[in-house]
């Protein structure tokens, strides 16, 4: 249904309201047709009681005894009283509209659903709450030192090649991600790199930049991306296939001309064992703001870069092991 555990609780507790209101005329309905003299009976009970019948207080009771509640729910009548404080009176006005239509069905998954948990259980989960946080705490620190030296990365990345990928008609991603369009390495449908000084200006400075920040980079990718559009006449299984191919040629001489641009030897090794490239076709499109593809936007090669993370991992492992450590085991 949507409800919350607490609007679920706040609408059974409603529900025991209108038992108790049925319990009410019910048993005044019964005294009036037990009575075998009216006499006995005072002028204000019998206005009460007419007043039940003609405004419809006794048939909201048989509508309640219809639904399947009986006298054995006197025990959570006599509850009502003590849930009922907790809520407004205009709250309580909007769920009685509103429960009187539940099926008897749904009556029961609500009971179901805001069982109380036993009050042993819920202190021991806030004990947990409530345990020293150093473990959490240093794990943030971790991961918000981690988010800005990335961010610091991507900021030297802009500050050396912004300029100059802006210039040649590429860009330069929030992740660092640089993005260069077909139109500047390759011509259409070739695999041939048509200026190649162009790529190692841009290449040598980008792994030069990388290898100096001191971070523990991982990987450094050269992706060629393809649109949809194949050769003419061919299915899209057949475009596909072809501009994978050409996607993959592509990323590869652009790796061989990234490497041939670098003189340094330390910084060719350091390249070399981290540099791959990759064809991925027309699996990941440019889009337009209204879904179409947008072809010449996704005809392109990205490199990107990757920092392992794995240390990180694990130093926010050891942290939550010495904390548990420390802390030692939850008494039951």
């Amino acid at each position: 249904m949507g409800l919350t555990v607490a609007e679920a609780f706040i609408l059974l507790s409603f529900i025991l309201l209108l038992l108790f209101t049925w319990w009410q005329v019910d048993t005044e309905k019964r005294s009036l047709l037990l009575a075998d003299n009216l006499g006995e009976i005072s002028d204000s009970d019998k206005a009460s009681i007419i007043a039940g019948l003609s405004d419809g207080t006794f048939a909201m009771a048989r509508a309640l005894r219809a639904a399947g509640l009986g006298e054995q729910d006197q025990a959570a009548i006599e509850d009502t009283e003590r849930y009922s404080r907790f809520m407004r009176e205009e709250d309580l006005k909007r769920l009685m509209s509103g429960a009187v239509e539940l099926e008897p069905g749904t009556r029961l998954k609500l009971s179901e659903v805001v069982e109380v948990t036993p009050e042993t259980r819920l202190r021991a989960t806030l004990d947990d709450l409530l345990l020293p946080n150093s473990a959490v705490t240093q794990a943030s620190d971790r991961l918000a030192q981690a988010a800005a030296a990335e961010e610091g990365l991507v900021g030297m990345l802009e500050r050396e090649l912004g300029d100059k990928i802006r210039a040649a008609g590429g860009e330069i991603k929030a992740d660092g991600t640089i993005i260069l369009p077909q139109n500047i390495l390759f011509n259409a449908g070739e695999d041939r790199i048509r200026d190649p000084e162009l790529l190692r200006q841009f290449c040598g400075p980008w792994v030069q930049t990388l290898q100096s920040s001191g971070l523990d980079i991982s990987d450094l990718k050269i992706e060629g991306h393809a649109s949809s559009e194949g050769q003419p006449n061919q299915t899209s299984e057949e475009a596909y296939i072809y501009n994978l191919g050409l996607s993959q040629r592509r990323a590869q001489n652009a790796l061989q001309v990234c490497l041939g641009g670098l003189k340094n030897g330390d910084l060719l090794s350091w390249a070399r064992g981290r540099l791959s490239s990759t064809g991925y076709s027309s699996a990941r499109l440019v889009a337009r703001d209204d879904g179409s593809e947008n072809r010449e936007a996704s005809r392109r090669v990205e490199f990107s870069m990757a920092l392992n993370r794995e240390q990180l991992l694990e130093d926010i492992r050891g942290d939550l092991k010495r904390e548990s450590a420390t802390v030692g085991p939850m008494q039951p």
